[in-house]
């Protein structure tokens, strides 16, 4: 009887880091840490994606395409900071300590890098993501902010990779 595979799971306490990606839409030189992530709040899902069909006469398919779907990355911060903030370009220093939320567009390409707890487990590295910013504030949890990460297809020749995480030297 074969050995069953020794299967190392990806969850719970994931480092989610982004930074600029680089030229030639290649991987960030240098990733910032989000910040604190809130439990059970992150997820990677896939979408389907459209479906062209020929219908002949009476109704028939007689040929049907479907086109690639989308792959997001979605997480909530808890107490997002004002670095954070300046990263994603949506803020600046304003007087006495305060900090001026300028918008909630982020211009530009992110790279997005999420590395699992577990030693052995898989992460994912997406050299090229839009993202899309919604703060918020609630009596059970403060401020937060939902990101949600579109991955890209860039010109890197590849859509994202799989990582095995390593042991830290």
């Amino acid at each position: 009887m074969a050995k069953a595979e020794k299967r190392i799971m990806a969850w719970s306490k994931c480092v989610v880091e982004i930074g600029n990606t680089g030229d030639g839409d290649t991987m960030a030189a240098t990733l910032t840490s989000l910040g604190t992530i809130k439990e059970k709040a992150s997820s990677l899902e896939a979408s389907e994606g459209d479906a062209l069909e020929a219908k002949a006469s009476g109704g028939e398919t007689v040929a049907k395409e479907v086109l690639e779907g989308t792959f997001k990355f979605s997480t909530r911060v808890i107490e997002p900071t004002a670095e954070l903030e300046t990263l994603l370009g949506i803020s600046e220093a304003g007087t006495d300590g305060d900090v001026n939320i300028k918008t909630h567009v982020i211009e530009g390409d992110y790279s997005l890098k999420v590395t699992p707890k577990n030693v052995g487990a898989k992460g994912i590295k997406a050299p090229k993501c839009a993202i899309t910013y919604k703060p918020g504030w609630s009596e059970e949890e403060g401020n937060y902010a939902d990101i949600d990460f579109e991955i890209l297809k860039g010109d890197c020749g590849y859509w994202y990779s799989r990582f095995t995480k390593t042991a830290s030297a």
